[in-house]
């Protein structure tokens, strides 16, 4: 399985809009997209401190992640979000990233978010 900076952003932006602090956002939320690939990019953000999450694996031998749900931004994620959460601005980062033939790295999209939005606030 692979990195989806889509589900990713999807998964931060739904978590962002809840109206409670604690919350729940549950693998099986994204219409459209395979609950396997929604929960490995929730682990993937767990992992890399950018939420709180309840990852949990099958014990059945089949490597799927039995149940994934999301509770909370951490400052880490929220940091990721303010980056990626304007369309323009995710648009050009995107760009940047292709045009370099590069892959994203939470680190480097943040990075160049920041570069990116720079001239925006002069």
């Amino acid at each position: 399985m692979t990195r989806d900076w889509e589900i990713i952003r999807a998964i931060l932006i739904r978590l962002e809009e809840s109206n409670t602090p604690n919350t729940v956002v549950n693998m099986k939320d994204f219409d459209g997209i395979k609950e396997q690939n929604v929960a490995y990019n929730m682990r993937f953000l767990h992992d890399a401190d950018c939420i709180k999450a309840n990852i949990i694996e099958t014990s059945t031998g089949d490597n799927l992640i039995g149940a994934a749900i999301a509770r909370r931004l951490t400052p880490k994620g929220h940091d990721l979000l303010d980056t990626i959460r304007n369309e323009s601005v995710w648009g050009k980062i995107k760009d940047k990233f292709q045009s370099k033939g590069l892959d994203m790295t939470i680190d480097m999209v943040i990075s160049v978010g920041k570069r990116i939005m720079e001239p925006m606030l002069a």
